[in-house]
């Protein structure tokens, strides 16, 4: 009987210290998702500029580039253009792709899709840089809070599952 108690009191710290680097992985994985939105825009940008090759096409291509959450809204976006106009396949590909970004993410890169098709070259070109430049302040953002937070959360898990076998021993 006392093994089984050791055993369910393993368990728990192991889940906890599991937990605690679940939580903390989000903030990595924020930074990096950041980082490759940007180098896409850039990839964007030039396809815009120098090649006239449709949105839908620029997307397929994207989404063939890696297989990460941000590759798979622009493989929505690019499918959801057949039926709809850019902007709502862009809006609908963001909010049905899990990502890790924060609502302050999703919301300022939906705001990238109001000018998606609609406007000249030079407009769209503007419209990449202005979401880049906020995608650049977002990433300082998240790395701040991957510090931060990150090792909090693990420390924390840990943190837990020390007081949760404390309190069952």
């Amino acid at each position: 009987m006392i093994i089984i108690k050791y055993i369910i009191i393993l368990f728990i710290f192991l889940v906890s210290i599991l937990v605690g680097n679940l939580i903390s992985k989000r903030y990595i994985l924020r930074t990096e998702e950041l980082k490759e939105l940007k180098g896409i825009l850039n990839i964007i940008k030039s396809k815009i500029q120098f090649t006239y090759e449709p949105l839908p096409e620029i997307f397929y291509e994207i989404s063939n580039i890696s297989n990460n959450n941000i590759s798979k809204i622009f493989l929505v976006a690019a499918q959801k253009m057949k039926e709809k106009n850019a902007m709502d396949a862009w809006n609908e590909s963001i909010e049905e792709t899990k990502t890790n970004l924060s609502n302050e993410d999703v919301k300022n890169i939906k705001s990238f899709g109001k000018t998606l098709g609609q406007t000249d070259k030079e407009g769209q070109i503007s419209n990449i840089e202005v979401t880049e430049s906020f995608i650049e302040m977002q990433i300082s953002k998240a790395r701040k809070e991957e510090e931060k937070n990150s090792k909090m959360y693990k420390t924390l898990g840990i943190i837990i599952g020390l007081a949760f076998v404390i309190i069952l021993i």
